[in-house]
């Protein structure tokens, strides 16, 4: 079994303006009802990541269609649209949060997240401040995984066990500070499926991002291989253009390309 974990990130309302998130990651709530809708139709569960990593021990079977759906940065459209249309197709989520955003304009609070635990969904850590994991230093890496994992679990009442990275960077040195923070399962950027077998310290996901295009993204989590080759291809030009002009000198021409990002 193969099982697609797709990423998340702001998604808005129709009749609303945006939040100040990414437009290049932004999906309104039509594009994202959209994918549920065939994701359902195919007979698609949505499993957490609890869940995934107890079947990877062995401790639990999956459904035969299953898909993970993971939602990154705690933006407050999470609360007020995402969960509403994850219940109308009796699916679950898990959410990802960066703690210092907590409560923030734009951004979930405390009584909101704890109402998503009372709904089934799972909480994991998206640091503290949202800083990519490999900038930091031992230091500053120990304080972002367990600053981050001591405070959601303080306030929560749950154990966290699970991490994304932000902005998906990763290497191995953050695996082993991350497996020394106590959590069990790690979420990155690379694109790819997932089996018992594929390290938890470096799970796949697939990142929705525009253009939007609900039929690839199904197409993926039924493994068709020619929509990993295009999203694959898609993320190393990303990635050669962070490292030709710099972080800051990518987003100066995102910006220029997506002009509401």
């Amino acid at each position: 079994m193969r099982i697609v974990a797709l990423t998340f990130h702001d998604i808005v309302a129709d009749d609303r303006p945006p939040t100040a998130s990414e437009a290049f990651y932004r999906l309104t709530a039509e594009e994202f009802e959209r994918l549920l809708t065939q994701l359902r139709k195919l007979g698609y569960q949505a499993v957490s990541s609890r869940t995934f990593r107890a079947w990877q021990g062995g401790q639990t079977a999956l459904p035969e269609r299953s898909v993970v759906l993971t939602f990154d940065d705690g933006y407050a459209s999470h609360f007020e649209v995402v969960v509403p249309l994850l219940l109308r197709y009796r699916l679950t989520g898990t959410f990802f949060v960066p703690v210092a955003r907590i409560g923030q304009p734009g951004y979930m609070t405390w009584d909101q997240l704890r109402r998503l635990v009372f709904l089934g969904m799972e909480i994991g850590s998206h640091g503290v401040t949202h800083r990519p994991l490999t900038q930091l230093s031992r230091a500053e890496l120990a304080e972002e995984l367990g600053e981050s994992k001591r405070r959601l679990e303080e306030e929560l009442g749950i154990p966290v066990r699970a991490l994304a990275a932000p902005g998906g960077c990763w290497n191995r040195r953050m695996a082993g500070a991350v497996h020394a923070a106590g959590y069990e399962a790690a979420w990155v950027s690379t694109i790819g499926t997932n089996g018992a077998e594929t390290q938890p310290l470096a799970l796949r996901r697939v990142v929705a991002r525009q253009p939007f295009s609900a039929q690839r993204l199904v197409a993926m989590v039924e493994g068709w291989q020619p929509a990993f080759w295009w999203a694959a291809n898609q993320q190393l030009l990303i990635r050669l253009l962070k490292r030709l002009l710099g972080v800051y000198g990518y987003e100066q021409l995102k910006r220029r390309l997506v002009p509401t990002a």
